[in-house]
Order: C-alpha cells, then structure tokens, then sequence
C-alpha cells in the first residue's frame, strides 16, 4: 500500500498545509518534522508561485513572503530530502501547472 493509500486507512485524515519557505525554509523543515510527529496523517507542502491568483490572500502572502526569501524548486527538493531522513509522513505538492511547465516535467 502507498503512504497516500496508508494516510486514508481509517477513512478520515490529518493532513496540514505549509508554504514551503514562508518564512525560511529552515523553519518549514522544522513545522514538517513537527507536524508528522504531532500525528499529520498526510501533509502538503505549499510551492511558491509568483502570481497565485486563484489563492486566497493568506497563500497568496506566503508565496510572496517565501519568494522573497530565496525559496526555490530545486531548494524545496533538498528540504523533501532531509525531511526524509527524520520522518515518513506521507507528502503531496500544490502547485500550479507554471512551475511544472518551467522546471520541467522530465526533470
């Protein structure tokens, strides 16, 4: 069974939100492994975008907050890593199709 499958095992789950960066990364690191050990069954990890219109206001400032900071894809990524190494609390991306296309679906 998946991570994704495992979190929904009991029917119903605890699954928090965070924008990657928003303040630093450093602190999401931290807010993830505090998460999965306070019993997040599953959580999502926000991408900054520059321009998230379909957002309310309070991710639409996380973004800006988080970019404002440095934060990037590729940083995010290292982040996942070391989060893996202390947890494996399932994880899951929000995101707009933008990045993807920019980044590059291969990579």
């Amino acid at each position: 069974m998946s991570r994704v499958r495992d979190a929904f095992a009991d029917g119903k789950a605890f699954i928090p939100f965070v924008t990657a960066g928003d303040p630093e990364l450093a602190v999401t690191e931290e807010l993830i492994v505090a998460m999965a050990e306070a019993g997040a069954a599953l959580i999502e990890i926000g991408i900054p975008f520059s321009d998230p219109v379909a957002e309310g206001i309070v991710i639409q400032e996380a973004d800006i907050r988080a970019l404002a900071s440095g934060t990037t894809t590729d940083k995010i990524f290292d982040m996942v890593k070391r989060i893996r190494e202390k947890t494996e609390v399932p994880l899951a991306f929000m995101t707009y199709i933008n990045p993807i296309f920019v980044y590059g679906s291969e990579k």
